[in-house]
């Protein structure tokens, strides 16, 4: 079909060729008539043909035009004249209506540039990207029952390197991106925000971050605000991989040792969840060993490692613990951890203990369950990860709005473009 929008017995195709590698398709539409607008008389006068133009993308890849030969009608009493309803274009008067929607529907996936859709039709890249800012302004969603807010980095350009992503946590839907994760310019964006909708939230998961607790708990005063237990693991392990490098350092000397090897090239034994007991041949050491018992290797190397690793682990199995939404419960196991960190004698863990303490009503939010589910900020994780991948293929955005509805646009199912043939 060369046109989705045209009944074919509505026009004819007077010729069609190709030049220079550029497909022409000709055409005419069948003499329906027209009635003037001074007098009212019906009649089928013409007083001349125009040719139209038009990039239609009928033909991907490949640069196609239509030859519109657009009727001029001239009334025989009157003598007003008035050119052809033309059915192929209604807002560009060099671009069909077809080719529009097709560049708009290819940028519905996030992995498809403004660079590529310009070239599949056969547009400019400027072109393709004043398409999509015309017809593809995305308002916010709603704020949901539960709420994800995380940054990711956007431009070593800007001043404010990082923005801010909002993403309903059941739907993986996109709220909206703030341009940067001020306070000010969260409580600016939330103020704005009906109270009644912002009274509606129930949770909101966060990452250790004292700007966002701050605000949140000022415009959105129903929400328990949640520690994401990705961050809560990220600074405990870092405690322990910060005890690793001080005792790594004593062996820097003798860099073919057995302990700098262990310490140096085979630490993420120390943070892995699962340990393989099934014997391979290590190059080092140049027998069959297993990595658990690597492991014991590198605990055995020092005693203050050791009980710093049986430490980690514990408030990993408190982590890990289905507490099935007792929070109670949670509340005593995290108190004596704390204590235990206090008391343990090595450095480091008293501060944690401290972080720990500061961040305890937020860490013990998170084991509160939502329709059988833990809240945590995996969900817009996995969205980040998609950003990225838009901010890569493009080698970056400038214009943050364009970027804001990117994301919006094509990373949520239902968004859509607001272009319509008039």
């Amino acid at each position: 079909m060369l046109f989705s929008n045209v009944n074919e017995e509505e026009f004819e195709l007077v010729s069609e060729f190709e030049k220079a590698g550029v497909i022409y398709k000709e055409v005419r539409l069948k003499n329906r008539g027209h009635r003037c607008q001074g007098c009212g008389t019906f009649h089928t006068n013409v007083k001349e043909y125009r040719t139209k133009k038009i990039r239609h993308s009928v033909y991907a890849h490949q640069n196609c035009f239509i030859l519109y030969k657009q009727r001029r009608f001239i009334c025989p009493k009157c003598r007003m004249t008035a050119m052809e309803t033309n059915p192929f274009i209604s807002h560009d008067d060099r671009v069909s209506d077809q080719t529009i929607i097709n560049a708009l529907t290819d940028l519905k996936r996030y992995n498809n540039t403004f660079t590529a859709v310009a070239e599949r039709y056969g547009l400019s890249v400027r072109g393709v990207m004043s398409l999509f800012d015309r017809y593809c302004q995305m308002e916010r969603n709603r704020l949901p029952k539960v709420l994800c807010i995380d940054e990711i980095y956007f431009s070593r350009k800007r001043r404010k390197k990082y923005v801010l992503v909002l993403l309903n946590f059941f739907n993986r839907a996109i709220i909206d991106v703030l341009k940067d994760r001020d306070k000010h310019t969260i409580a600016s964006y939330l103020s704005k925000i009906p109270r009644e909708e912002r009274d509606a939230v129930e949770y909101i998961s966060i990452d250790m971050n004292d700007n966002y607790r701050d605000v949140l708990q000022v415009y959105l005063k129903n929400a328990a605000i949640v520690a994401d237990s990705f961050h809560v693991i990220k600074r405990v392990n870092k405690v322990l991989d910060d005890k690793r490098r001080k005792i790594m350092r004593r062996f820097e000397d003798n860099k073919s040792s057995d302990e700098y090897y262990l310490l140096k090239y085979r630490d993420q034994l120390l943070f892995s969840k699962s340990l393989s007991y099934d014997r391979t041949m290590n190059r080092h050491f140049r027998y069959y060993i297993s990595e658990n018992e690597l492991l014991g290797m590198i605990l055995k190397i020092d005693p203050e490692l050791e009980s710093s690793y049986h430490l980690v682990q514990k408030y990993i199995l408190f982590n890990d613990h289905d507490y099935g939404g007792d929070l109670k419960t949670a509340r005593n196991d995290l108190e004596e951890l704390i204590i235990e960190f206090k008391l343990s004698g090595i450095s480091g863990f008293p501060e944690l203990a401290a972080t720990l303490e500061y961040w305890k009503e937020e860490i013990i939010s998170s084991f509160s369950l939502v329709k059988g589910q833990r809240v945590s900020n995996g969900p817009i994780e996995g969205r980040n990860s998609l950003i990225k991948k838009v901010l890569h293929l493009a080698n970056g955005y400038t214009n943050f709005d364009r970027f804001r509805n990117r994301i919006i646009y094509s990373l949520n199912k239902y968004a859509s473009h607001s272009f319509q043939r008039e």
